[in-house]
């Protein structure tokens, strides 16, 4: 890391934590424009300078949840006697009574998505993006913050419905039908 960049990647990473109170490494690091490395070596230094906190993410059955990231004096939303699966759950189900819109990637980075969850945040995101061309499972699967395979997987599901187009084979690019 060089010393120009060191000042730019700890304000923007700050800048990130303001906005959002709590996140994960990989969600600040998309945020911020820097590397994952960068980042999880950026957030090291500001919490031994006493800057950030980590709260661990704990663990949902055998996987290990990501460890979150708030800036001191910052209030997490997770608090003490809210645990991570309660708080996925949230992100899953939307509250009685109200019409929530489809939730972003970095709403539900690291929850386990309902079977065909996955479906309306591929749309969404071909929805967003269709001006800039057909895009590949792994640029959207990047952009969801999603397994690749998974986006692949969604992509082949939406073409037999026909709600996506495979505009290329060899590279696969798609685009909204």
């Amino acid at each position: 890391m060089s010393k120009t960049k060191t000042p730019n990647t700890k304000q923007a990473i700050i800048e990130v934590l303001t906005a959002a109170p709590e996140a994960t490494a990989a969600q600040i690091a998309v945020s911020a424009a820097v590397g994952r490395s960068t980042a999880g070596k950026m957030l090291a230094q500001l919490e031994s300078d006493g800057e950030v906190r980590r709260t661990e993410g704990g663990r949902e059955g055998n996987r290990r949840l990501p460890d979150l990231w708030s800036l001191v004096g910052e209030q997490p939303a997770n608090t003490a006697g809210e645990s991570k699966s309660t708080k996925a759950a949230a992100a899953e189900e939307p509250a009685s009574g109200k019409d929530e819109p489809t939730p972003s990637a970095s709403e539900v980075e690291g929850s386990k998505l309902k079977p065909g969850g996955l479906d309306p945040l591929v749309l969404a995101f071909l929805e967003e993006n269709k001006d800039s061309g057909p895009h590949g499972p792994s640029q959207i699967a990047k952009a969801l913050q999603r397994s690749s395979g998974a986006v692949g997987n969604c992509l082949e599901r939406l073409t037999k419905d026909k709600k996506v187009k495979l505009v290329t084979e060899k590279p696969r690019r798609y685009s909204i039908a």
